[in-house]
Parts: structure tokens; C-alpha cells; sequence
């Protein structure tokens, strides 16, 4: 017998109660509404109806006791960085939690943290030969001078700055470099949407103002991603592929920007180069690893962005980010639950030997 924890519950993501499967007897009628099921609980049921050989735990609440009854807790619908934006209390005690061994919680936090820093993966995968859009970095020196001035040196027309340690489009900015507005999109729980801020004539501050306003109420991130504003996420498909147990089994095709956002398909060629290039960044991930064995990511979700140069060239997307634990997994969009127990069941049996 395997028992394996499924932590999460925090970004409310389900999945359709149709169409009907038996394992949907199992769960309880607090985690259903209107149609759809906690996603959580889903894999806890379904765990338990295929495999015979499970116990499986729905975990909500972060406590030692609970984690350590299992051989295996899996972070789902959450992971340290809610915590880090809760506060410091919160976040040191989900990161001792998470550091103690013996809670068994998977991924490590080795894991977890190379993907809290963007710009500092992206250069890496970059390192690996693995496009990305023009980028660098802004770490300590946030002099909005010396920061315009490498702008205006690479020739960008408009950029964009993402932070470190933020997830669901947390405070990007978006600037035109001669123009008085910016655009700050947000996410909220589940709930996207951006503002404007627009200047008259009178006030008419620079861009350079503006990034320097923003630089400065967001100053608790430890760094930014400075990047060229690419046109391909407006003109084509922002496309997001899932790799589980190093396997390509899905996509969700969006457009983000401008909301609201928006979901359709790409053509079977362009997938084809998407996926050559998703395999080379999954093989080109930092090994992991536990009990003394190399232990592969039990899913990541590598997102493209098109296209390089600054085209309309389908054929040139680019690595925009990868996420992992605590991600959407759109479960609610397209009917692919059935990939999930089983991911986490194979994971459960490789990392715990049993």
C-alpha cells in the first residue's frame, strides 16, 4: 500500500462531473457545485477507484502530523509562493515544513525555487540554446536611467517587466517607450484584468517615470524580467504544453492580452515544432535527486510565445516560462483529467520504491 497526500485546493481549479465517471461517487458533495469538482479531491477519489494498492489524502491545511503519515505528499493546487505573498510568517512556516525531510513533500524545494526566478531560468535555458525573447535582467540597480537607456540601446519600441516570485501575471507592466500610458495586468484569485493609466497633456510624465513608479511599489520582489514587447502574443496563439512524466500529453492555446483572454487551437505543424523544442527544454532541466536516485519532473508546463525576432513567423516560437506545482492546469477547458491520477500514481510508485 502507497499512501500519497494530494496538497492543494488553493486555486479553486476543477473539473467537469460529466461525463459521469464512478469514481465521482466517492467524492464529497462540499468539493461539487454547479457541475464541476475541486480538483483535489477529484484525484483523491480517482487514485483510490483505479489503483487498488492506494490511500490517498485530500490537504488543505499545511500540517506535519498529516504529511508524515504518508509516503509521499504532491504539491498540486499550490506551492511555497502562495505563502511567500501571504507574509513572512506564513511563508517560514511552509518553508521549514517543506525543508523538514520527513514531511516527504514533493517537489523539492530545489525544484521550486529555480522556477521563482524567472529571468535567472530563462537565461539558463537560454545558455542550453533554447530561444527566448530579448531579455535581461533587473536585479539590485533599479535605476530607471540606466534601465531606460539599455532599452532605448536595444532598439525596443515597447518592453515589458515581469517580477521574480510572482505567478498568474502578478504585476507585469507593460510600457510604450514614447508614450504617457502603461498598462499593469493583474491577476486576482481566478479573475484577470489590467488598468490604464493615462496622463494629460500638463502631466505628460515619461516612460521612464512611470517605470520608475513602478520599480518602486513593487520593490519587495527580488527581481525583474526586462523584455521586448513581443506582437506574436496579440497575432497569434500563446500555447501552453504539459509534459507529464517527461511525456507530452496536452496543450491549452490562448491569447492573454489584451483581455479578456480567449482559447482556440494551432494547426498540427506548428505543434510539431512546439513540441521538438517543449522535449529539449524537459531534457534540459536541472536534474533531481531523491533517495539516491535521479528523479525527473513529475510535470512541468512549458509555455511559447511567438516569435522570435519579433515576426509573425509560426515557426519561430519561443520558451515565454515554465510552470510547475500550483499552476492552472485547465482542467476546467479541455477534458484531460485522466492524465493526473496516473501521473501521480507512477511518481508516487518511482519515488517510494513501493
Amino acid at each position: 500500500m502507497v499512501k500519497i497526500g494530494i496538497v492543494g485546493g488553493h486555486l479553486g481549479e476543477t473539473t467537469p462531473d460529466y461525463p459521469y465517471r464512478k469514481w465521482m461517487d466517492n467524492v464529497d458533495d462540499k468539493y461539487m457545485d454547479d457541475g464541476m469538482i475541486l480538483n483535489e479531491p477529484a484525484i483523491v477519489a480517482a487514485l483510490e477507484h483505479k489503483y487498488k494498492d492506494v490511500q490517498a489524502t485530500f490537504i488543505k491545511n499545511f500540517n506535519e502530523k498529516t504529511f508524515q503519515k504518508n509516503d509521499i505528499n504532491f504539491l498540486d493546487g499550490v506551492n511555497l509562493l502562495n505563502a511567500w505573498h501571504s507574509g513572512p510568517k506564513q511563508y517560514k512556516k511552509w518553508y521549514d515544513i517543506m525543508k523538514n525531510k520527513k514531511n516527504k513533500i514533493y517537489p523539492p524545494l530545489k525544484e521550486q525555487f529555480f522556477l521563482y526566478n524567472k529571468g535567472d531560468y530563462l537565461k539558463y535555458f537560454e545558455s542550453k540554446g533554447i530561444p527566448i525573447a530579448p531579455t535581461f535582467l533587473i536585479k539590485k540597480n533599479r535605476n530607471s536611467d540606466t534601465i531606460f537607456k539599455t532599452i532605448k540601446q536595444n532598439g525596443w519600441k515597447s518592453f515589458v517587466v515581469k517580477p521574480d516570485y510572482a505567478y498568474a501575471n502578478i504585476e507585469i507592466a507593460k510600457y510604450d517607450v514614447n508614450s504617457s500610458t502603461s498598462t499593469s495586468y493583474y491577476s486576482s484569485d481566478n479573475e484577470s484584468y489590467s488598468y490604464e493609466s493615462f496622463y494629460s497633456d500638463t502631466d505628460n510624465p515619461k516612460t521612464k517615470d512611470l517605470l520608475e513608479s513602478y520599480l518602486k511599489n513593487n520593490k519587495k520582489f527580488p527581481g525583474f524580467s526586462c523584455q521586448e514587447k513581443m506582437k506574436g502574443f496579440v497575432h497569434h496563439w500563446e500555447v501552453k504544453t504539459f509534459w507529464l512524466n517527461g511525456e507530452y500529453k496536452y496543450n491549452v492555446s490562448m491569447k492573454a492580452w489584451p483581455p479578456p483572454e480567449s482559447f482556440g487551437n494551432i494547426d498540427s505543424k506548428t505543434l510539431s515544432i512546439i513540441k521538438k523544442l517543449g522535449k529539449k527544454v524537459y531534457d534540459s532541466y536541472p536534474e533531481t535527486k531523491i533517495n539516491g536516485k535521479i528523479i525527473k519532473p513529475l510535470f512541468l508546463r512549458i509555455d511559447f510565445g511567438c516569435c522570435q525576432n519579433n515576426s509573425l513567423d509560426k515557426s519561430k516560437y519561443f520558451l515565454n516560462e515554465i510552470e510547475y506545482s500550483g499552476c492552472g492546469k485547465f482542467t476546467d477547458v479541455k477534458n484531460i483529467f485522466h492524465h493526473w491520477p496516473d501521473v501521480y500514481y507512477k511518481k508516487a510508485k518511482e519515488i517510494t520504491g513501493k
